[in-house]
């Protein structure tokens, strides 16, 4: 297979149109059909259904979409961390969730970039399993998740502890305290914070399936801060609402106390030196009052 292969076969996948993609690629269109086939032909599969109406996916084609943009990933990061040599001393890759990044993460880099002017960052966004994929693929460096993996190759370091908040909107309506086991009457919109939180969540609340439930904490506050929902989130993310006056904190009880919700750093054991400079940095900002 070759890279520009791979690159029309995802244009070709995301745009559902050859024509299309041959615009977003700057090549002709009969470029793009060359090198799609040429891509069939090296696997031995089919890879789009076409008509004059539609481009769709084969199974085959489903099952290579991942794998083909895992390669184009790494082979994108290696050219950029080649040029970057010029430059810079060094380069890391930083992946987290959208939330941890918003509440959490940015005085942390901004405070490291300033002190580390020779190493180039790049920061990246996306679910848990997102953050652990690109680390195994080698895209990404150094991630904080509050899912951690269990993988030999990832070493796995406890972060942060943060309490658990229930929380509305700042005009909300609850003025009694709110007891955790009647959530599934009230007008509740469910995430998942990691191992701890699931265990706890289970034994006090029980298994439910709520009318409401997303597993992205952007989506998540969205939904809190524009409607009149409750939900529980991290102290870090609360906190930060809450002194914007965009949410406000409820009483509430529970059966069981809360755990505690606890972030994880995570890297690849064999990058432990190259990485040790912000895992250094990011265990003393808890300490100095960075966050």
């Amino acid at each position: 297979m070759e890279i520009q292969q791979l690159r029309a076969f995802l244009s070709v996948a995301q745009t559902k149109n050859f024509t299309k993609s041959a615009d977003l690629m700057y090549i002709s269109q009969s470029t793009v059909t060359m090198r799609i086939k040429a891509l069939e032909q090296t696997l031995g599969k089919k890879l789009f259904e076409r008509d004059n109406r539609q481009v769709l996916l084969t199974n085959a084609g489903k099952e290579l979409l991942d794998y083909a943009k895992r390669i184009v990933e790494l082979v994108d990061e290696g050219a950029r961390k080649l040029n970057l040599e010029e430059r810079f001393e060094s380069s890391l890759v930083v992946g987290s969730l959208h939330s941890l990044w918003d509440y959490l993460l940015f005085p942390i880099m901004k405070d490291f970039q300033a002190k580390n002017p020779k190493m180039a960052l790049r920061f990246i966004t996306g679910h848990s399993w997102d953050i652990v994929q690109h680390i195994l693929d080698g895209v990404i460096d150094f991630g904080v998740v509050y899912i951690p993996p269990s993988h030999a190759e990832i070493d796995v370091i406890e972060f942060k502890k943060e309490e658990i908040k229930l929380v509305a909107k700042a005009d909300h309506h609850f003025t009694e305290e709110i007891d955790l086991s009647t959530l599934s009457t009230l007008p509740y919109i469910h995430m998942d914070w990691g191992p701890s939180y699931k265990k706890w969540f289970e034994e006090c609340i029980g298994k439910q399936l709520f009318a409401l439930q997303v597993d992205h904490a952007s989506l998540y506050i969205q939904y809190l801060r524009s409607d009149h929902l409750i939900g529980l989130l991290p102290a870090a993310i609360a906190d930060t609402l809450i002194q914007q006056g965009e949410l406000a904190s409820l009483r509430f009880r529970s059966k069981i106390k809360p755990p505690l919700i606890q972030s994880y750093i995570i890297y690849p054991k064999r990058k432990f030196e190259a990485v040790k400079p912000l895992l250094d940095h990011m265990m003393k900002s808890t300490v100095n009052g960075i966050i």
